[in-house]
């Protein structure tokens, strides 16, 4: 987020682990699903993939910045689009995992599962 004149940088604070979660939850699963015909990957469990967790949490906080700026067109093109294409990928985070919960065929939103209460990022 950007800071207002005269906040003192350290005083600044980032978004909470919860509403973060509830971002992947609530806004990211609505923006992308996945196939196997497409050979994209997606994991419910995604908060337990370390390089997914910060790059979705860049492009949360990136995503604040831009709903602020009113520049969403650049978080599609800048931020979005550029890890999407790795998180999605058959060699991303989820390379190894995102189609072996999907029937043949199956489209599907990126579901997602809670993560455990002692999780933390």
């Amino acid at each position: 987020m950007s800071q207002s004149a005269g906040q003192n940088p350290e005083t600044v604070e980032g978004p909470t682990q919860e509403e973060f979660v509830a971002w992947v939850q609530e806004f990211l699963s609505r923006l992308e699903s996945v196939d196997r015909s497409s050979n994209r990957h997606w994991c419910p469990q995604w908060w337990a993939h370390t390089e997914a967790v910060d790059r979705l949490a860049t492009l949360h906080a990136q995503w604040l910045v831009a709903m602020e700026e009113n520049s969403m067109s650049s978080w599609w093109v800048d931020h979005f689009d550029r890890h999407a294409a790795v998180l999605f990928s058959p060699h991303g985070p989820f390379g190894d995992c995102g189609t072996a919960h999907v029937a043949k065929g199956a489209r599907r939103t990126l579901t997602t599962q809670r993560p455990p209460a002692e999780w933390s990022w």
